[in-house]
């Protein structure tokens, strides 16, 4: 028979004899076994192309697309982009595709988020941006190819 221990909401299933808690002593709460959420399976709509791009700290020069409308920065190995900077929190900041804008949210990190070099919150962020998590510069790109192009014709 197989053998159940209970912890949090992981289940482990092992050979031999069953040993389980009454149902009611169970706690039910659900844990996020990865970093990515729910949300950050909603792509970010084809004409635009967006990326992060390491500017200062380790693995500087290093381009990251973001293709979900969602997408988490930190030091947890379940982010969407893993950042090894012993100042950066495991969750540190999220980019999010809403109605049309790109949004930087600080995801309550124990140092905080910089934009152009003002501590915020929650700001709209917008092509060729830097913020800075930790001591991690990093430069948010975003192209428009939906927005047109106008060429003066001579």
């Amino acid at each position: 028979m197989p053998l159940y221990f209970y912890c949090a909401s992981v289940i482990i299933v092992t050979g031999g004899c069953s040993l389980s808690e009454p149902e009611s002593r169970v706690d039910k709460t659900q844990v996020r076994v990865s970093g990515t959420s729910a949300r950050s399976t909603q792509s970010i709509p084809g004409r635009y192309q967006a990326s992060i791009v390491i500017i200062k700290g380790y693995a500087e020069g290093m381009e990251y697309p973001l293709n979900n409308a969602y997408t988490v920065m930190g030091r947890d190995e379940g982010v969407d982009i893993p950042l090894r900077d012993a100042l950066v929190s495991r969750q540190h900041v999220a980019i999010e595709f809403v109605h049309g804008e790109f949004i930087l949210r600080d995801l309550e990190s124990t140092n905080g988020t910089t934009l152009n070099g003002k501590m915020v919150q929650e700001a709209r962020i917008r092509n060729r941006d830097r913020f800075q998590v930790g001591d991690t510069t990093i430069q948010f790109v975003v192209e428009d190819a939906g927005a047109g192009k106008v060429f003066e014709i001579r």
